[in-house]
C-alpha cells in the first residue's frame, strides 16, 4: 500500500492584519480555528490509510494547542520565530503566505530524507468529506479540482502530487516567489504549474471530497 504524507498549513491565531483584496483577514476566532483544525487531522487519519503528517504552523500558540498539535501529526513545524519566514505568511499576499509554508514544508522534507508516495496538501481547518474517496487519489496521477471547471483557476484548499511531481513544484514555487510578492492568486500559479506538466497526468475531479469554511467570509466549501 502506498505511503501518503499530508501537509496541513495552518494559522490558529490569524494576524489582526488585512490582506490584499480585504480588511478582516479571519472570522474565526483562535478558539474556533484550533476546533476546525482538529477536525482536519481527524479527517486525515479515518479516511487516508498509511498517513503521516506534516504540519505547518506559524503563530503563537497556547501550550493546549502546541501539546495537540505536535501529539497528532508525525512532523510539526511553527515558523512564529522564523521572522522572514513569518513577515512573509503575515503580508497581504495571501499566496505569499501559502507558498512560503509549502515551500518550508518541502525543504523540511527533503533535508529529512522523509518517503513517501503520494503527497496531500489540505488546508488547516477543512476537512475531508463524505465525497472523499481515497482509491480516488492513490495512483500515479496529480489529482486536483478546477474552480468552475476553469483549468486556469486550481483550488489548493485539496490537492494531491504524486512523489515525482514534488520537486518539480518547489521548483516552479521558488522561481515564482516575485508573483506571490504580487498578489497573484496561488490558485492561478497552482494552474500555471500545472500547465508545465504533461496534461495526461492531470486528472481533475468534479467533487475532490473538501469541505470547510472560507476564513475572509464563513461561505461554506464543498469542492
Amino acid at each position: 500500500m502506498a505511503t501518503n504524507l499530508i501537509l496541513i498549513t495552518s494559522i490558529i491565531h490569524a494576524p489582526n492584519l488585512p490582506l490584499s483584496y480585504i480588511s478582516t483577514r479571519s472570522v474565526f476566532t483562535p478558539r474556533e480555528r484550533f476546533e476546525q483544525t482538529k477536525r482536519t487531522i481527524l479527517s486525515i487519519r479515518e479516511k487516508i490509510p498509511k498517513s503521516q503528517i506534516i504540519i505547518v504552523e506559524c503563530s503563537d500558540l497556547t501550550h493546549e494547542e502546541n501539546e495537540y498539535l505536535t501529539t497528532n501529526s508525525d512532523y510539526f513545524i511553527n515558523l512564529i520565530d522564523n521572522i522572514e519566514a513569518k513577515n512573509n505568511i503575515y503580508s497581504m499576499s495571501k499566496s505569499l503566505g501559502e507558498g512560503t509554508m509549502t515551500m518550508f514544508a518541502m525543504d523540511y522534507i527533503n533535508k529529512n530524507n522523509i518517503y513517501f508516495d503520494n503527497f496531500f496538501k489540505i488546508t488547516g481547518r477543512y476537512w475531508l468529506s463524505d465525497n472523499f474517496n481515497y482509491g480516488n487519489f492513490d495512483n500515479n496521477k496529480i489529482i486536483v479540482h478546477y474552480i468552475n471547471n476553469n483549468s486556469n483557476n486550481v483550488s489548493t484548499s485539496l490537492y494531491k502530487l504524486y512523489k515525482n511531481d514534488v520537486n518539480n513544484f518547489h521548483i516552479f514555487l521558488q522561481s515564482n516567489v516575485h508573483s506571490m510578492i504580487r498578489c497573484v492568486g496561488y490558485e492561478i500559479l497552482f494552474a500555471q504549474f500545472l500547465k508545465t506538466v504533461d496534461s495526461e497526468k492531470v486528472h481533475n475531479m468534479y467533487k475532490i471530497g473538501v469541505n470547510g469554511y472560507i476564513s475572509v467570509s464563513n461561505d461554506f466549501i464543498d469542492n
